[in-house]
């Protein structure tokens, strides 16, 4: 399933209706924007951490650098760092627009793989056939 922006903002509004969620300031806010105009860039890279629960994005392009720790956002480059301090209901926040853009990054890794088995799988197949003439 292909990650699709309309969907999730349904179902978030649902789910808003139902459950008492978190509702940033507008720094905070502003502060989410700017993270996800990193995430949105097709060469952003996810990792995360899980033991520590830290998660991590990095354009190496755009030369800007994301951690997402317990209690600190901290987005940082060549020429600054700036560490949003945060609320767990922020950081709780900032976690799962994460997970929304690495679930897209699984996706797209997921086809990946899955056609380079298929090719792999052809070519073993036609190996086969030259070897059995």
């Amino acid at each position: 399933m292909l990650y699709n922006p309309i969907t999730m903002n349904v179902f978030t509004k649902i789910s808003d209706l139902f459950f008492n969620k978190f509702k940033p300031n507008e720094q905070e806010q502003l502060f989410v924007d700017v993270l996800k105009e990193i995430f949105e860039q097709e060469d952003t890279e996810f990792i995360t951490a899980p033991i520590s629960g830290k998660y991590y994005a990095s354009n190496n392009r755009l030369g800007f650098y994301v951690k997402i720790a317990d209690t600190a956002v901290t987005i940082t480059n060549h020429k600054f760092t700036y560490v949003q301090q945060s609320s767990l209901a922020f950081n709780e926040f900032v976690i799962a627009v994460v997970r929304e853009y690495m679930e897209r990054d699984r996706d797209e890794f997921e086809k990946k793989v899955f056609q380079n088995e298929m090719n792999l799988l052809k070519t073993i197949k036609e190996s086969i056939k030259k070897n059995n003439i």
